[in-house]
């Protein structure tokens, strides 16, 4: 049997399709997976989850074990293409080459970190669409997942009305990348606790939370 050959740029890692020059995000996602079960475990129901950044697609498949339907986010072409590759034949998970944030109907580009596939960071370009959550018009929101390297808070404000709807698990990451973009460490999780969210978890540098109105 004949092996296609893989694209230029890309290699294997663990089965998946993965840039060929990412040195240090593989091991780190692959191995936070596991902390995605402190949020599973506060979900009433799982009919759609919602999970940016996508990367190549490993906190996707793993989350369309639970729901019936997840929505990926990539704004990055290289992760982008990973991506569609590895979850295609997963017929729950839906990925847009688009990234989460407070005004859409704008472009982005991301500042790219050598050897790391994870680090990529929003700034302004026209590489990528910019969508709200709000503008998706959810039928449910059940988990909202937030991996976006300091543009947690762009998302979250882009989808507060869907958020008051629903009142999903959220997670946040936080390491304090949103001081790029004008919002202090913490800000984000000060902004949900606004709206009647608690923390109850905390894994590594992510903050789970759930709404207790």
């Amino acid at each position: 049997m004949s092996v296609l050959p893989l694209p230029t740029g890309y290699r294997l890692e663990r089965g998946l399709l993965w840039p060929a020059d990412d040195r240090d995000c593989a091991a780190v996602v692959f191995d936070t997976v596991p902390d995605m079960d402190h949020a599973l475990k506060h979900c009433r129901k799982f009919d759609l989850a919602v999970q940016a950044g996508g990367n190549m697609g490993v906190w996707a498949l793993s989350l369309a074990q639970d729901f019936k339907r997840v929505v990926t986010f990539e704004p990055d072409p290289v992760n982008f293409r990973a991506l569609v590759h590895n979850t295609s034949t997963a017929k729950n998970i839906l990925a847009l080459p688009c990234a989460l944030g407070s005004k859409g109907g704008t472009w982005c580009d991301l500042e790219r970190e050598a050897g790391n596939a994870g680090a990529h960071q929003v700034k302004l370009g026209d590489v990528a669409p910019v969508v709200t959550l709000d503008d998706l018009n959810l039928p449910a929101l059940d988990l909202l997942y937030l991996d976006i390297e300091g543009f947690e808070m762009m998302a979250l404000m882009g989808g507060l009305s869907t958020i008051v709807k629903f009142k999903p698990v959220i997670a946040i990451e936080d390491k304090g990348l949103s001081e790029r973009y004008g919002y202090k460490q913490n800000q984000a999780e000060k902004f949900l606790a606004s709206h009647g969210y608690e923390v109850v978890a905390r894994p590594h540098r992510d903050v789970v939370m759930v709404c207790g109105r």
